[in-house]
């Protein structure tokens, strides 16, 4: 039997308003897991406990900026880094100021605020519905005026938290180019030699400064080949992997309390991004549909590299991905 719940709330730290989440099997009175959100922040979610333990790291700082939120946060409708800040699709450029040296960082929705709805109890689980529009009236629409809207049903049972997602092109005359990814900032749980990482992934995407040049590289000369656990002590990684597929799932091993977490997606996210910065307590295992820079990448012809996803209008497309904790075996 389950138990679930939910309460709005504010965050004792920053003030900003939250929904917290429980479920419960009431049969193993210690296996509870609660997911908290800032819906106001990106849809942000920032807090995911099982069984006592957190998953997440909820505020820090990433290469030297200000302390800031971390969490969760929802990468749409250019998933990490845009070249020179700026792409052209069908005559058209799409400008943005730039926030990471001269290229853009994470799209246009982390930080803006989303609308909810009540969330609903069913008999094992709680789902909380959420969706952000870019329309004519929106902050975003100004730098990508093309009317779409990016709905959200978070789902939470005992171990797991599930991501459903659709993209809804609303125009009516534009093509909508877009990609999706989720960026989890995972708390480094006991040494750092303790946690070891699998990406199931076929090919390692050569980059310049952090930007993919295209190129599919085998992994025997990749910078790690991730198919086989790695500690993190042994990596030091910000880097696009590709070919990943619903069939096969990222992990994430802690050994030092003897769970796993499985990152399960649909065959929509092909990519992965890997950060395993040395010097935090956190790393990143990062699903997306597409390749950092993808747009530009798609402008130049590679389209199997950039998989860049293109709605005509009225269009629309759903994916998934979920994460599960368990023991390991």
């Amino acid at each position: 039997m389950y138990r679930c719940a939910y309460r709005y709330d504010d965050h004792p730290e920053t003030g900003w308003p939250i929904i917290r989440l429980s479920c419960q099997d009431t049969r193993i009175s210690s296996h509870q897991t609660i997911a908290q959100i800032f819906p106001n922040n990106g849809c942000n979610l920032f807090d995911w406990e099982v069984d006592g333990i957190e998953y997440l790291t909820d505020f820090g700082t990433v290469k030297g900026s200000a302390h800031q939120l971390l969490g969760i946060p929802i990468l749409y409708p250019t998933p990490n880094r845009v070249r020179g800040a700026q792409f052209t699709f069908e005559e058209r450029t799409f400008t943005f100021p730039p926030n990471n040296g001269a290229n853009f960082i994470h799209g246009l929705v982390r930080d803006l605020p989303w609308k909810t709805d009540e969330p609903a109890i069913e008999d094992e689980s709680i789902s909380l519905h959420a969706s952000i529009k870019i329309a004519p009236d929106s902050p975003a629409f100004e730098l990508f005026p093309i009317s779409n809207t990016l709905s959200l049903i978070l789902t939470l049972k005992p171990g797991h938290i599930r991501f459903d997602f659709t993209v809804q092109n609303d125009d009516e005359r534009q093509r909508l180019p877009f990609g999706l990814a989720i960026h989890p900032y995972f708390r480094v749980i006991g040494p750092r030699d303790s946690v070891r990482i699998e990406v199931p992934a076929r090919k390692w995407m050569e980059a310049a400064n952090l930007l993919p040049t295209g190129k599919l590289v085998d992994l025997s000369r990749a910078p790690a080949d991730l198919t086989k656990p790695q500690s993190l002590s042994e990596l030091a990684l910000d880097d696009v992997f590709w070919g990943l597929s619903s069939s096969a799932t990222q992990t994430i091993y802690y050994d030092n309390i003897g769970t796993k977490v499985t990152l399960a997606a649909s065959d929509f996210f092909t990519h992965s991004v890997v950060y395993t910065p040395p010097e935090q307590p956190y790393f990143c295992l990062e699903n997306q549909s597409c390749a950092t820079d993808a747009h530009n990448l798609y402008a130049q012809g590679l389209e199997e590299a950039a998989h860049l996803t293109i709605l005509e209008p009225g269009e629309s497309h759903s994916s998934w991905i979920e994460f599960s904790v368990a023991d390991q075996e």
